[in-house]
């Protein structure tokens, strides 16, 4: 589960062509924006791809790419199944040696929108749910709460957060996963 901070962020710097790199080109390139990603996900993602870009060449190495790939959803795949996705969006993949940001924003999302948040959002509900209880209640919170941030958490706001989530709907407190679920991706 990332915690992500939702920033403005410079787009990444576009591909001059002084560099003679065989980039990724999608078979389709009129789907290039078809996968909308949140704002705190996508200025994550232009932090990743900055961070390899050091020269500010406009596009990344593959490996690079596999390494983006991994911490955004695609570490359950095998290579594999990876390289089966990636080549059905650009079936010379293989053969190349660079992706620019909008590729790389490309697959992210789709895979995003295929199974990524509702991974996402189980492993985050499993950071809070650590017993397989299939429900979080306060002290779940709360222990969680302190291991990870900064600053202190008063009751008042894990009460909150458990009204805020529909933790109370029954009565008992508890957050199911659905409820956890529909917060989570809105």
């Amino acid at each position: 589960c990332n915690l992500r901070m939702a920033s403005q962020r410079a787009q990444p710097k576009k591909f001059t062509g002084t560099t003679s790199v065989n980039l990724v080109r999608l078979q389709n390139p009129a789907k290039i924006n078809n996968y909308p990603l949140p704002s705190d996900m996508l200025a994550d993602l232009q932090d990743a791809f900055q961070t390899y870009d050091k020269q500010n060449e406009g596009f990344i190495s593959i490996p690079h790419f596999r390494n983006i790939l991994h911490n955004f959803g695609f570490h359950r795949l095998s290579k594999k199944e990876i390289d089966e996705e990636l080549k059905n969006n650009d079936p010379e993949f293989l053969k190349r040696g660079g992706i620019q940001f909008p590729e790389v924003k490309f697959f992210v999302g789709n895979r995003w929108s295929k199974s990524g948040k509702d991974d996402e959002a189980r492993e985050c509900f499993k950071l809070f749910d650590k017993r397989d209880k299939d429900y979080i209640n306060a002290g779940d919170l709360k222990q969680v709460f302190q291991t990870y941030l900064e600053f202190p958490i008063s009751d008042n706001d894990i009460k909150d957060f458990i009204a805020e989530c529909g933790g109370n709907q029954d009565g008992s407190g508890n957050i199911t996963f659905r409820n956890f679920y529909e917060l989570y991706i809105h």
